[in-house]
């Protein structure tokens, strides 16, 4: 049995359990999602691979991205985010938000500007911008951040609200008592 030292692979893994690793990381559901957040004025967006629903109720995401994105201290002030899903095809939020995605550089995407300006959006219950170009939305403030001690943060949401296909609702945010017990989620169209 091979073994992958300290749950990192690298070059020096041999390719059979470079094979393994593939296979099983496959099966876990991986997309194109463009991560948004706004704060006092200032916009930004990144795009991102891993989002998982943690619980159904209350409705929980979680969200991993890399470390020192321009969007960092907007969600660390805001205390929130959107999540968007890329519709398959569409290279143009990848080329405007992809700072390197797929090992892609960003082509359009300078720092310091608003990459929202001149694309049609609109805000769902945390005024983190939503791009019409997606068709499902996710929309969350956030419950906890986590330094995975890496090149990564974890992200979990509080989902306050969602749209698909321009109908939007909003969803009561989940109260947790003393012990982290949460109620259910309440759903009512926007």
């Amino acid at each position: 049995m091979g073994s992958i030292a300290g749950g990192h692979w690298s070059d020096s893994v041999d390719e059979s359990s470079q094979n393994v690793v593939d296979r099983v990381i496959a099966r876990i559901a991986r997309g194109r999602y463009l991560m948004t957040a706004c704060h006092d004025g200032s916009r930004a967006g990144v795009l991102v691979e891993s989002v998982h629903w943690l619980t159904l109720e209350p409705l929980l995401i979680g969200v991993s991205m890399r470390k020192g994105h321009e969007i960092d201290p907007l969600i660390r002030d805001s205390r929130s985010f959107a999540i968007g899903f890329i519709d398959d095809g569409d290279k143009f939020i990848e080329r405007r938000f992809g700072h390197r995605l797929n090992g892609a550089e960003s082509a359009i995407h300078v720092p310091g500007l608003d990459p929202f300006d001149t694309l049609a959006c609109t805000a769902l219950e945390t005024g983190s911008p939503v791009l019409s170009q997606c068709s499902s939305w996710i929309d969350c403030e956030v419950l906890r951040r986590v330094d995975l001690e890496n090149a990564q943060e974890f992200f979990v949401g509080s989902v306050v609200g969602m749209m698909h296909n321009g109908e939007s609702i909003k969803i009561e945010p989940a109260e947790f008592g003393e012990e982290g017990e949460a109620g259910g989620f309440v759903g009512r169209r926007a």
